[in-house]
Parts: C-alpha cells; structure tokens; sequence
C-alpha cells in the first residue's frame, strides 16, 4: 500500500506499480542519468517510454527509442523523445553511433531479447552504463564482447523494479505528472469491461501501451 496526495488521480495509478515505476526507477534511482547526458531506450513498451519519460526530467539532452512500431516511436517523440530508431530499418547500434558520435552514456534494455541486450551494450560510449530490466525465460543466457566490455570500461546492471521504494518514489512520480513534467496519461487508454479482450488485442498489437480495465460506472 502507498499513500499518495489527495488530488492524486486513483484510477491512472494502478500501472505505476510496475512498468511506469520500473522504466522511470531505471533512469533516475538506477543509473542516475544526469542533466546534459545522452540516453537510449530499448524497446518502446511501458517501461521504455516512461524511460523515455525520466530522461527528459533528469535534462537528458540526446534521449533516443529503439523500436519496431512505428506508432510507438511516434508516441516517443511526443514524450520527448530527440531520435527515434525502426530496429527493423536501420541498425540500432550503428545508428546510435551516427546520432552521438561515441555512443550513448545511459542505456535500458527492456525487451528481454538476449540480441537486444547485445546492442544496448555496443551502443555505449566508453565508461557507459546499461541497465537490464527485461524479462526473460528462465536460463535465458546471452553473449557479450568481452575486449569492448573491458577496454571501453562498460558497466552492466540488472534493476529490478527501478530500485526503487515506492513509498517514496511513486508519489514523486504523482507530483511530477501533476506538475505537467511526467505525462504518463499518454501511455493509458481505458476500455470497460466487456472490452477486455479488444483491450488484450490492443495490447498485444502495440495500439494501446498500457490498457486499464473500468468496471462498473
């Protein structure tokens, strides 16, 4: 349970449980991405695009989504969102290079996808950091170069649930939607309950980033 202000908005806060929380704990409690950094999302699901989102109040300068939805990377762009990347036009990693010259500072991986974490790795400049918050399959494994790993001094991380305590953090998050800097409504889109399945399509689709069920009037 966490006690949020009394103009909180109740039914948009069900997702700050989980993916909003996560995306947005990455870039701020996790990697502390600083003002004047440059930052990369991978994957453009709740958790990438509230990172998106995080990076824009930290005063990233450079921030870019890797997706292969187009409508997602639009939704990116209207986050705050400097370049987007369709991963199935252009080479993420080369791209990356080509936008930032050395690599991003900050990257999150949020797909799960042993390729993808891969990439979000090669795309750091030297002394960068990635964060992993996908899920994956049990024994999932996946392979690094180990001489860009050591001799650009790369650091890896697993984050779970932004580091975070919601107690303190999902109010903050409250109090940043409140004041126009956070628009996590974006990312929503309500449907009742007798379109729970049209809400799973939607989903599944890439339509709808986080769907919330209403039941009831």
């Amino acid at each position: 349970m966490v006690k949020v202000r009394a103009d909180a908005p109740l039914e948009m806060l069900g997702p700050l449980g989980c993916g909003i929380q996560t995306g947005a704990g990455a870039v701020l409690n996790a990697l502390k991405v600083g003002a004047g950094s440059s930052f990369a999302a991978f994957g453009g699901g709740t958790v990438g695009l509230s990172g998106v989102m995080a990076a824009v109040v930290a005063g990233a300068t450079t921030i870019i989504a890797v997706d292969v939805v187009a409508e997602r990377l639009e939704l990116a762009m209207e986050l705050g969102a400097t370049h987007i990347i369709n991963s199935h036009e252009e080479e993420p990693v080369v791209a990356i290079q080509r936008i930032t010259g050395k690599g991003v500072d900050f990257s999150l991986e949020s797909t799960g996808r042993a390729d993808v974490v891969r990439a979000a790795v090669e795309a750091l400049r030297p002394r960068g950091t990635c964060g992993i918050v996908g899920a994956s399959k049990p024994g999932t494994t996946f392979e690094l170069d180990m001489n860009d790993v050591m001799q650009n001094c790369k650091v890896l991380r697993g984050i779970v649930e932004g580091d975070s305590i919601p107690d303190i953090f999902i109010p903050q998050l409250v109090d940043l939607y409140l004041q126009g800097r956070f628009p996590m409504d974006k990312l929503m889109r309500f449907y009742p309950f007798e379109e729970i399945n049209q809400a799973a399509k939607d989903s599944e689709r890439g339509k709808t980033i986080k769907p919330i069920i209403r039941i009831g009037h």
